[in-house]
Order: structure tokens, then C-alpha cells, then sequence
């Protein structure tokens, strides 16, 4: 998948859970910073994220926030 499919994934994830711009950019921050500290996803050798991946960070990611 290349960078611009995952971002309109994310992106796509951002608008169904009603991130805000401020929120969506710190979305993609916590992205990176799971990858970073290895939890990265399944979907290739570089640890991008499934959709159903994305969802479940996301989740994960908003409660963090709250």
C-alpha cells in the first residue's frame, strides 16, 4: 500500500470516529509513535496498519485523549 492509500485511510478513520483537525493530526502522531515503539501493524514489513487495525487504534487513541 503507498503512503497516500494509508493516509486516506486514516483519514477516512478520523472522519467515522468525528476527530477533529487538532485530534486527527495527533492521530497520526500516535500512528507513527506505535510503530516506533513496535506496535505497528500487520499489513507489511514496515508496520502499516490494517483498516481494522486503524479502528482499534483509534479507539485506543480517544480514550487515551478523554
Amino acid at each position: 500500500m503507498g503512503k497516500k492509500d494509508e493516509l486516506k485511510q486514516v483519514d477516512a478513520i478520523a472522519q467515522e470516529f468525528r476527530m477533529s483537525t487538532e485530534l486527527r493530526y495527533a492521530f497520526g502522531i500516535f500512528l507513527e509513535e506505535e510503530k516506533r515503539n513496535g506496535y505497528g501493524g500487520s499489513l507489511n514489513e514496515r508496520g502499516d496498519f490494517t483498516y481494522q487495525e486503524l479502528r482499534q487504534k483509534a479507539k485506543e487513541f480517544l480514550e487515551d485523549c478523554s
